[in-house]
């Protein structure tokens, strides 16, 4: 008989019915879409990581000293006046022999002493200016053990005229296999589609965090191809464990305090590799956190629904218990609704999560170079998708069922033994007394039930979390590139691959720039050092109050917004570093705001004479031409480049963050309009007193429903602060990993405008409501 009473309910109530289903479905779709989004990518790209043998770690081998370089050449009975004796050009050749020599034979000491293979990664960075565009090409020379090629589409070049690149960079602009492209004055033939397993994401340089795939990627050549390019060669030196090993990070570090080696970095820090996983592991947070959100919402309607059903029926209830049935078999009976709900919702979810699953898994890797991902089903998302809903709500509403259906048979028989006013409705009605009729009816019927107000403050809290984020998080991408270049009077930053002592015009300004290493715990990214002149008015720096602060500089060190958050540091610590081959220790004078990158700041000057340079001398600029060909210049940063770089990166985010917003409007008004049916439904009586008054429609909505607006607001200025308390400690956690950090201003107008869409969204739900407070009928007043 009840489950017959259940059937009969839904088709009275469906809107209840499809709400439960609908966040059910949602549930389960986010958890079936982004979970299986992230199974497939991790499947493909663990066998993509094995067929290519993937570093575990690469090296960055110490300068030589002169006593070191005297050793070899003394081995290979060689004697160091020759050396200095000879013509520069023999010099540079033998010195380059020397060197590689000499690395070669650390990288053999260290390959026996920690039973590693190792091999050197060689690339020559060549950048092209194409019809107003920078094109950025790091060309590498293949390997043979470490960080194996991944043949896409194609053949690998054979000939001095043929190249391999990224099928990201030759679909941004229309190129395919056979079409030739221009690298210093020569042209090649491109031959085949690659991908290397040391750039999944594939940042060339920290100036330009965000990959860009139709301005930059890896190209690789013949041997004989790579040898003609004059560009600077760089090395590491990437290595995999011939053993499995614990502890990567423990086995890293020992390599990293061994002898002749700078630093070490293991893949898992190395955010060419790792930014894949972290965007992957915050993805399954995310699904993780909605999915348990849903189902508590979803919890949460059936405990509203369950609550008024059983108050409807109590005398029934209490006829039963006295013919003998327990409450468990009771309760059973009334199961059948949110399990129904659940099945029908969940199947819904996990289906078309599967549909978009894949879609998303691709979209996942836009940014990312590795072969193609398909669909890799797993018993995880029948699990999570399906089984973990039917558990959760199943086991909640026995719970919540049994716990409305405790009382005994009489008290259940007498009908308005749940109808009690609340201590807080009585003390509200007493302060309310000398105000009109109005406020006090309209007051009475909002605190008579504070499980209502507390329900609909806790939903408007929620979902005005997501609204916030999103803003914060929507608005944070055009203040990266506002923050980074206010005030900036130059277009371009030149860096040479030398010093340089060249007399500047007055639109110009110099710098000396070097990578450093940290000396703070255990985190290996490396910093990126300028010393400025402090009159500097081509490029200044800002605080977060607006304040210039470009002339503390000659106090000591001036660090980003980006090393503050990563590293916990503020105005007063000293900071310590190494930077050729010498540690230097600052003061940290400031904080400039800048997002993009571990940069920091010191005194041109401080900074020579600490490095026992010629103050004079330089090695980058930043000017507003852009300087002609010159062999000394290795490499040139454009302002338009970076915000173009910025704002591609981020169209995919700004398309997600659009997402939310909607998802949240829409579930924060279906909330809304449930919770103002379920005070509609308890007030019937008191509305039609009000209609037999003569109160009109506007005027009993006003009195009903609108009373419930200053508590909407009110959770939403809750949500700001917990909002950027929470925003601040995800974007800390992000800068910890990534290259870079996201302002998190909040500013008036996104105020408003939030306050706007809680405000429209609310009274959305209430013209959704009007309709039932309209089927309320006059004959109301005379049920007893």
């Amino acid at each position: 008989m009840l489950s017959k009473n259940s059937m009969r309910f839904i088709r009275l109530k469906p809107f209840q019915f499809l709400s439960i289903v609908t966040f059910i479905a949602m549930a389960s779709f986010i958890y079936v879409c982004l979970q299986g989004s992230i199974d497939s990518v991790t499947y493909f790209l663990n066998d993509y990581t094995h067929q290519t043998r993937q570093e575990d770690f690469f090296v960055v081998l110490s300068a030589p000293s002169k006593e070191d370089l005297n050793k070899l050449n003394r081995s290979k009975r060689e004697d160091t006046s020759v050396f200095l004796n000879q013509l520069s050009s023999q010099k540079k050749t033998l010195q380059n022999y020397s060197l590689i020599d000499y690395y070669n034979l650390q990288i053999e000491s260290l390959a026996e002493e920690f039973d590693v293979t190792l091999e050197g990664r060689f690339y020559r960075d060549v950048v092209n200016d194409v019809d107003g565009n920078t094109f950025r090409y790091r060309v590498i020379n293949p390997t043979d053990s470490v960080n194996l090629t991944y043949l896409l589409e194609g053949k690998l070049p054979a000939k001095e005229n043929e190249i391999a690149v990224f099928k990201t960079f030759a679909d941004g602009n229309q190129l395919n296999i056979g079409d030739t492209l221009t690298l210093n004055q020569r042209s090649f033939t491109i031959t085949a589609f690659i991908a290397v397993p040391d750039y999944i994401y594939p940042i060339f340089n920290y100036d330009s965090p965000l990959y860009e795939p139709t301005r930059e990627t890896v190209a690789i050549v013949t041997e004989a191809a790579y040898q003609q390019f004059d560009e600077k060669q760089w090395v590491l030196y990437s290595g995999y464990f011939n053993q499995e090993i614990g502890d990567l990070e423990e086995a890293v570090s020992k390599i990293s305090n061994a002898d002749g080696v700078s630093y070490a970095m293991s893949r898992d820090q190395n955010v060419r590799i790792n930014a894949v996983d972290i965007h992957l592991n915050s993805n399954q947070l995310l699904s993780m956190t909605f999915t348990v959100l849903l189902l508590a919402m979803s919890v949460f309607v059936i405990l509203l629904v369950m609550k008024k059903r059983i108050n409807s029926e109590r005398v029934q209830i209490g006829i039963l218990k006295a013919m003998g049935y327990r409450r468990y078999e009771i309760a059973l009976s009334y199961l059948g609704y949110p399990l129904l709900s659940t099945v029908f919702g969940s199947l819904i979810g996990f289906f078309l999560g599967i549909g978009l699953s894949i879609h998303l898994a691709n979209t996942y890797m836009t940014n990312y170079v590795v072969p193609f991902v398909g669909f890799y089903l797993t018993s995880k998302l029948i699990i999570g998708g399906i089984i973990l809903p039917l558990i959760v709500v199943g086991v909640s509403s026995l719970i919540i069922l049994l716990l409305l259906l405790k009382d005994d048979p009489l008290t259940l028989m007498r009908e308005s033994s749940h109808l009690k006013v609340s201590r807080g409705s009585r003390m509200v009605m007493r302060i309310l007394k000398p105000f009109k009729f109005e406020t006090r009816f309209k007051y009475s019927l909002a605190f008579r039930n504070i499980g209502k107000i507390t329900s609909l403050f806790s939903v408007v809290v929620v979902a005005s979390i997501f609204l916030v984020f999103s803003s914060i998080v929507f608005h944070s991408f055009e203040s990266i590139v506002d923050k980074a270049f206010k005030g900036a009077k130059y277009s371009y930053q030149i860096k040479y691959n030398r010093l340089i002592d060249a007399s500047l015009a007055d639109t110009e300004s110099p710098f000396l720039q070097y990578t450093t290493h940290p000396v703070i715990g255990e985190k290996t990214t490396p910093f990126y050092l300028y010393g400025i002149i402090p009159e500097n008015k081509v490029s200044p720096l800002y605080n977060s109050q607006g304040e210039e602060i470009t002339a503390m500089a000659q106090h000591g060190l001036i660090i980003n917004e980006f090393i503050a958050r990563a590293y916990a540091l503020q105005i007063g610590d000293r900071l310590s570093f190494e930077v050729k081959g010498m540690e230097l220790t600052y003061p940290i004078v400031e904080v400039v705001d800048h997002y993009n990158g571990p940069m920091m700041y010191t005194s041109l000057e401080k900074l020579a004479t600490d490095l026992g340079l010629n103050s004079n001398l330089y090695n980058g600029k930043w000017s507003s031409e852009r300087p002609l060909n010159d062999k000394n210049i290795s490499y040139i940063f454009s302002i338009d480049d970076l915000t173009r770089n910025i704002k591609v990166g981020m169209e995919m985010i700004r398309i997600s963050l659009l997402v939310m917003v909607v998802v949240t409007v829409i579930l924060g008004s279906l909330m809304m309009v449930l919770i103002t049916t379920f005070i509609i439904e308890e007030n019937q009586r008191q509305i039609s007193i009000l209609k037999v008054m003569g109160y009109s429609r506007k005027e009993v909505s006003k009195l009903v429903l609108t009373i419930y607006f200053p508590f909407v607001m009110l959770a939403y200025f809750v949500s700001v602060p917990l909002t950027r308390v929470g925003i601040d400690y995800i974007m800390t956690q992000i800068a910890s990993e990534l290259p870079m950090a996201i302002p998190t201003d909040f500013t008036l107008t996104q105020f408003v405008i939030g306050v706007l869409t809680v405000g429209v969204t609310y009274w959305i739900s209430l013209l959704l409501s009007r309709g039932q407070l309209d089927r309320v009928s006059l004959h109301e007043v005379l049920k007893v």
